[in-house]
């Protein structure tokens, strides 16, 4: 892989946020449909980086990078990686109120810990879920999932470092902002794979746009 050329073209770039945006009007609707609340997710800021950008990424732009939360999950098919969603520090008790809306009042230190794990790796399965699946639809491709798995701040580094294959992996990395009726949230997707997987990609959004030509 070629370290200065960009991995993905100007219209390529543009076509793949367009396919995200429709994919999280999926992953809004799935999740409003859990949680009986309308949400709005938005994607207003895409990236593309190689192997080596995650985590300066994490530690410059994501707010309160001392402690966050992530769940990764593998996914499988002519489009195959990991999703991983980070969530700052805060935006996981904020979502729990979704589910339990007296969290932090009738309950423990430690059953709020556990209850907030649990809602993230439910929102996650969704957003992530929807997201892959609606990008694979999109580019002609079914995909598989194993459970998503939750990682605490003292596991992330070395939880990223093994979702990337090598020095030919590059991740997709998207801002995200959850609107609810009350109050926003935010998290941070990656998508990581490899180059076998980028040369797919890049034929999959080419294939996409003739529909357009």
């Amino acid at each position: 892989m070629d370290e200065t050329a960009p991995l993905l073209s100007p219209l390529e770039k543009d076509a793949l946020q367009e396919i995200m945006n429709i994919a999280f009007g999926q992953a809004a609707a799935d999740l409003s449909e859990v949680i009986n609340l309308y949400v709005t997710l938005t994607v207003p800021h895409i990236d593309i980086l190689r192997f080596n950008g995650v985590l300066p990424i994490i530690s410059k732009d994501i707010s309160g990078s001392n402690d966050m939360g992530m769940v990764k999950q593998f996914f499988s098919g002519k489009f195959s990686g990991s999703s991983v969603l980070i969530f700052p520090h805060g935006e996981g008790k904020k979502l729990l109120q979704l589910f339990d809306e007296n969290a932090g009042t009738s309950t423990t230190d430690f059953d709020v810990d556990v209850l907030e794990k649990e809602t993230l790796i439910e929102i996650s399965n969704i957003i992530m879920g929807a997201c892959i699946s609606k990008i694979a639809e999109l580019l002609k491709d079914v995909v598989s999932y194993s459970p998503p798995r939750y990682y605490s701040q003292d596991q992330i580094h070395s939880a990223l470092e093994g979702a990337f294959s090598g020095k030919d992996s590059f991740a997709i990395f998207f801002k995200t902002m959850f609107h609810f009726t009350e109050f926003d949230a935010s998290g941070f997707l990656f998508l990581i794979s490899d180059q076998s997987t980028l040369e797919w990609l890049k034929k999959a959004i080419e294939d996409y746009l003739s529909q357009y030509a």
